[in-house]
């Protein structure tokens, strides 16, 4: 064999290594791409439903012969989500330009959801006249407890209702200018001006969950009132036996 021939073989040799090494090379990252991707699948889980709610936009229906509208209640009973954000926010701002001073009741049961979605209900809540009651029922758990505390009329929950705060955020909070610590800020914001929680459960980071009773949530001040749930339907106990916040 040649002394060319056999510098010729060692380059093509040395190519065809150096292009397996770089094949198995991203084959390993793109594997540790991928377990890291099932060990967090939120990021996976954001990506589906923003494109769903992206490609099924929705208006929320409106019309002034709805029971529901015409007692001035909502009912959220699903995930908190854009969708939801969006047939809350315009029902309130409905019910606010059609008699501002009357007052709305927001019903929540809900497993929560995506906290911006919970902000925009806030915000909704806070830029109107009407005050706005809102009441735990059956399970009223993280995003659905944030805006149950930040109600801005009266807080209720029923004797059997069950909350849950939920310590969700557990990035990076201190990186300056990162989303992550923006959304802790606001989020600690409303439970600390709108309730009294326990000191050692912030920061709320970690994705600790905490459950509470009524009387739980009566005493963190999450809520102002314990309604009874009467077993006697012809005769429902007065209002005022209610379980009131003590100051």
């Amino acid at each position: 064999m040649s002394t060319r021939l056999r510098i010729a073989l060692v380059i093509v040799g040395t190519l065809a290594a150096l292009g397996a090494l770089t094949v198995v090379a991203v084959l390993a990252f793109d594997l540790h791409v991928l377990v890291q991707m099932l060990l967090d699948p939120q990021s996976i889980v954001e990506g589906v439903v923003d494109e769903y709610l992206s490609a099924n936009p929705h208006v929320p229906e409106l019309r002034a012969d709805d029971p529901l509208l015409k007692s001035r209640k909502i009912l959220i009973t699903s995930n908190i989500n854009e969708f939801t954000a969006n047939e809350v926010a315009a029902r309130l701002l409905y019910l606010s330009a059609v008699d501002p001073r009357r007052p709305i009741d927001l019903y929540l049961s809900t497993q929560g959801g995506w906290v911006d979605s919970a902000f925009t209900i806030i915000d909704a809540m806070d830029l109107i006249e009407a005050p706005v009651n809102t009441w735990a029922i059956g399970g009223c758990y993280s995003a659905g407890a944030l805006i149950l505390a930040a109600g801005t009329g009266r807080r209720y929950a029923t004797a059997d209702a069950v909350l849950m705060v939920h310590a969700s955020l557990d990035e990076d909070t201190k990186r300056p200018y990162s989303y992550e610590r923006l959304a802790l800020e606001r989020y600690e914001r409303v439970w600390r001006d709108r309730a009294a929680l326990p000191e050692d459960w912030f920061p709320l980071v970690g994705d600790e969950e905490y459950y509470l009773s009524p009387d739980e949530a009566l005493q963190f001040h999450l809520i102002d009132e314990i309604v009874p749930v009467s077993s006697d339907k012809e005769n429902p106990p007065p209002r005022h036996q209610a379980m009131k916040r003590t100051p």
